[in-house]
């Protein structure tokens, strides 16, 4: 099977492009597959940068597709929108099977809400894909209905861990918390350095690792037990996460889906305080962390507390936490896409 994957691969490191370069490396191990990529990141932004970048995504696509048993174009909400429709119409001309797959959280809330001609355009063009994948199971619900093809579950993934999953270290009575990500108000920064001045008395401590961002400085972090620890490699992050207790997300960040950093705790063998917020309710559960409530630091050092004073629970959340962690691997999940794709291919 010949298979086209268009998508945008790092720089810069961020969700989708994570995912996206994820599946690029995992599909060449797959025998049956012979793969090409047309990357549609951007070096540069403005003017006439667009312009040069759209003719050159076009005229590789017009090179490529031809060639291709199958296409998928992968891609976040602002993508489909903008090059959805073009995708569509060339895949069709050319008599194509193409695959959509749409990542991060709010892309059914955008369409529930939205009354705009983009969104009519979306409607005959991108919803009238071959077949469809979608991060969230929320999703998959809402446009299962409005779709004639297909439309399937399809994660966010990650590889199984090459390192010992964490067994519990710590000391009773001592926990080592951990952010990981992009270190910014909207993914709940603030909350947790106030969390850390309300839990004051307690022995705990708390590593953030991650790019500034959004006006955040390492003042921040002064005379408060947050420790600023700077950018983690993306390669670092599983074996990082199995030195601590706990990750910390009190995210509100908008169009959140399913955090990777959240699955790569649960390959670490740890578990997960975040909040009640778009896709995380759906893979964070009672057998895995604690939700709470987004901008609330007084519910997370509550939440922060219990897992303090609680040996058994903790131990409890660590068994969900590797159970989890399977239903996630990305082996499972290219091997679904693999086989989707060569269903399309031979009807």
């Amino acid at each position: 099977m010949n298979l086209l994957l268009v998508g945008a691969l790092p720089p810069p490191i961020g969700g989708t492009t994570v995912l996206f370069k994820q599946l690029v490396q995992d599909i060449p191990q797959k025998c049956e597959v012979r793969l090409r990529v047309i990357d549609i990141s951007r070096s540069k932004v403005g003017g006439v940068h667009d312009v040069i970048h759209a003719f050159r995504c076009l005229a590789l696509l017009l090179w490529h597709l031809p060639w291709a048993s199958v296409m998928s174009f992968q891609t976040s909400k602002r993508g489909a929108i903008t090059f959805g429709p073009i995708i569509h119409i060339i895949s069709r001309l050319l008599r194509r099977r193409w695959i959509f797959r749409g990542f991060g959280g709010d892309i059914h809330i955008w369409h529930q809400n939205s009354v705009s001609l983009q969104k009519q355009l979306f409607d005959r063009t991108v919803l009238k894909a071959d077949a469809l994948l979608f991060e969230r199971k929320t999703a998959v619900e809402y446009f299962k209905d409005k779709c004639e093809n297909p439309v399937h579950w399809y994660p966010n993934n990650r590889h199984s861990p090459d390192v010992p999953i964490n067994l519990g270290r710590s000391i009773r009575g001592h926990r080592r918390f951990v952010f990981v990500g992009h270190v910014k108000p909207s993914k709940g920064v603030a909350e947790i350095i106030e969390a850390s001045k309300i839990l004051r008395s307690r022995d705990l401590s708390v590593d953030v690792y991650g790019p500034l961002q959004e006006g955040v400085t390492p003042f921040w972090f002064t005379d408060t037990a947050v420790k600023y620890c700077g950018p983690l490699a993306s390669e670092d992050v599983i074996e990082t996460l199995t030195r601590y207790d706990v990750l910390l997300l009190p995210t509100y960040f908008d169009g959140e889906g399913y955090p990777g950093i959240i699955l790569e705790a649960y390959c670490a063998g740890i578990p997960v305080i975040s909040t009640n917020w778009g896709g995380i309710p759906e893979i964070v559960t009672a057998e895995t962390g604690i939700l709470v409530q987004p901008r609330d630091a007084v519910g997370l050092a509550n939440a922060m507390r219990t897992l303090i004073d609680s040996d058994h629970l903790l131990s409890i959340l660590r068994n969900g936490v590797r159970s989890k962690a399977r239903e996630f691997d990305s082996e499972r999940w290219t091997q679904h896409f693999i086989d989707l794709c060569h269903q399309l291919a031979t009807h």
